[in-house]
């Protein structure tokens, strides 16, 4: 067994659900200019640090000088069978975020498989590991090294696992074995496209992020916009329609990961619960959460937009207490919660 199958097999024993090995080489021109349009239409929006670094993204081997593989794994995080509650009073989060932040879970086990390489070859290797961080193209990685493909959704869709994944990688200055890319697993499919509550997806694997729900309830900072809203409907944390259309993602084995079963509570956790919840509540609540990336005033923000869509009167009592917080972004949700909670009573009283 030469390294190259040790080291896979080892991914396997720590708790990987699939391994692929490429190159470090300057990915194909298509790639550049996909990735160079995206960013000239605006389309990575206020995600600033996406058009920094731009030549390492599109070439590894400038992460560090001698570069010369990437191990590329995939971990399932499927919390099994989710049936999302119908009732708008009920807040609805991202799968991903229902369970341990994914980061320190990846980076922990990439450490384990790291050391287990400079220990295998008994010499001295250098190596870095990465999770949804640093100037790297996670995804055209992974693909580049047999994972899955990347889909329509601009998500990696793996054969087994579907897109309930999350990526890591190691980069090293040694030689490995290649493997083969991914292939199209898409074809003519475009239920993910249709199933866009907002229009992002404008092009097959081209995200418009600024529409992005999930880009909008998590990394921005602002407000959002009016004219989406409506679309957010009850989601307060992330989004998961396109993922939730696509056929791969249907019979997913459940993950293994104890650290990614889902916290029954936030299953179903009412709106009015997180104005409960005390700055230190907060951080205490999701220290080990990817919900904390949010900050408190970003979710109660969400909160806030899904208590309007929610069309319930009970929420108006809260909604006019944070009118008098001292954050005009809170305070300007709120209002447009209120006039939409009571245009809409009024209007079905008549």
């Amino acid at each position: 067994m030469d390294l190259t199958d040790k080291i896979k097999e080892k991914a396997k024993e720590i708790g990987f659900s699939k391994v692929g090995i490429t190159d470090t080489a300057l990915f194909p021109g298509e790639i550049q200019k996909r990735y160079s349009e995206w960013l000239r239409e605006g389309y990575n929006a206020k995600m600033g640090y996406l058009e920094r670094k731009i030549e390492d993204r599109l070439k590894p081997s400038r992460i560090f000088k001698g570069a010369k593989s990437i191990v590329s794994v995939a971990i399932n995080y499927n919390p099994g069978r989710i049936n999302p509650s119908k009732d708008r009073k009920i807040s609805r989060i991202s799968r991903y975020a229902l369970g341990h932040d994914y980061h320190k879970v990846i980076l922990d086990k990439l450490k384990l498989l790291l050391d287990f390489i400079v220990k295998e070859t008994g010499i001295e290797v250098k190596g870095e590991i990465y999770c949804d961080a640093g100037p790297l193209l996670e995804k055209v990685i992974a693909e580049r090294a047999g994972l899955g493909y990347i889909g329509k959704n601009a998500l990696l869709i793996t054969k087994e696992f579907g897109s309930w994944v999350f990526l890591g990688e190691i980069i090293l200055n040694k030689e490995l074995r290649k493997d083969k890319p991914g292939e199209n697993l898409c074809q003519d499919c475009n239920l993910c496209i249709d199933a866009c509550p907002t229009g992002a997806i404008i092009a097959p694997g081209m995200i418009d992020t600024s529409q992005c729900i999930s880009y909008l309830t998590v990394e921005n900072r602002g407000e959002i916009p009016v004219e989406i809203r409506n679309s957010l409907g009850n989601r307060v944390f992330g989004c998961d329609c396109c993922q939730e259309v696509c056929p791969f993602n249907k019979n997913v084995s459940e993950t293994g990961e104890v650290l990614f079963k889902p916290q029954e509570d936030l299953i179903s956790m009412p709106l009015e619960r997180f104005f409960i919840i005390t700055y230190e509540e907060f951080n205490e609540r999701f220290r080990n959460s990817s919900i904390k990336r949010v900050k408190q005033n970003g979710l109660l923000r969400n909160i806030i937009v899904a208590m309007g869509n929610s069309k319930s009167k009970k929420f108006l009592p809260l909604l006019e207490k944070v009118k008098k917080e001292p954050d005009p972004m809170l305070q300007e949700h709120a209002q447009w919660a209120i006039e939409k909670i009571v245009r809409i009573n009024s209007r079905e009283k008549k």
